[in-house]
């Protein structure tokens, strides 16, 4: 190949695969390409299907000598490299939100039992002068502290494990912050919701039948 000039370095590309390709590319004028084939991307704000028909028959008067111009959806070309993709990112959320259901089901029975089986103390508060309003942010305080315990344990457990979780996703971080965040305040509302159900309501029977409670 003869020598050329180097005008410039583009970004890294995905040329023949989603995951990174190897090797190395460069870009030469379209006039010194020799090849009958070619390809033109046309970016679009309306669906694809809709703009199809009118980007050919534009294409065909530009260029006349062309027998014919097919155009596809981009998402059709690349179709066979998403779906093994979008079906793993499918089966990802479905278990993540599985999980995240049981999680949450499973901290508020513990909570909100831990906090019945409290009844008796309560009452016993209660009967000494402890105002119920006092009574109830005491266990919802306990409750969060508790769950912020579980849930900083969590976060360090799943930040230890993402090496192993990398190589399963695609242009996500395993460490994107927002889910981390999600996922920390959807259970820690868990457990405030599991200690101030219970705990409202143990404030509102008698003192003596609190002190009854087994």
């Amino acid at each position: 190949m003869p020598c050329t000039w180097v005008v410039g370095i583009a970004e890294n590309i995905r040329e023949q695969r989603l995951i990174s390709d190897s090797g190395y590319f460069y870009y030469v004028p379209i006039t010194q390409v020799l090849t009958e084939a070619g390809g033109l991307f046309v970016r679009a704000h309306r669906d694809a299907e809709e703009i199809k028909e009118p980007v050919r028959r534009a294409l065909q008067r530009e260029m006349p000598g062309a027998a014919y111009v097919t155009v596809t959806p981009f998402t059709q070309i690349v179709s066979s490299e998403t779906r093994s993709w979008e079906l793993g990112a499918t089966m990802f959320v479905a278990f993540g939100f599985l999980a995240l259901v049981l999680a949450a089901v499973g901290l508020y029975s513990v909570i909100a039992y831990n906090v019945t089986q409290r009844t008796h103390e309560m009452g016993v508060r209660i009967a000494l002068g402890a105002r119920p309003g006092d009574v109830v942010r005491l266990v919802m305080g306990e409750a969060a502290r508790v769950g912020a315990i579980g849930i900083t344990v969590g976060v360090a457990l799943a930040l230890w494990a993402t090496r192993w979780v990398t190589p399963l996703l695609y242009s996500v971080s395993p460490t994107d912050p927002g889910i981390y965040v999600t996922v920390a305040a959807v259970l820690l509302s868990v457990a405030v919701l599991a200690s101030w159900v219970p705990a409202r309501r143990a404030t509102r029977v008698d003192p003596n039948v609190a002190l009854r409670a087994e």
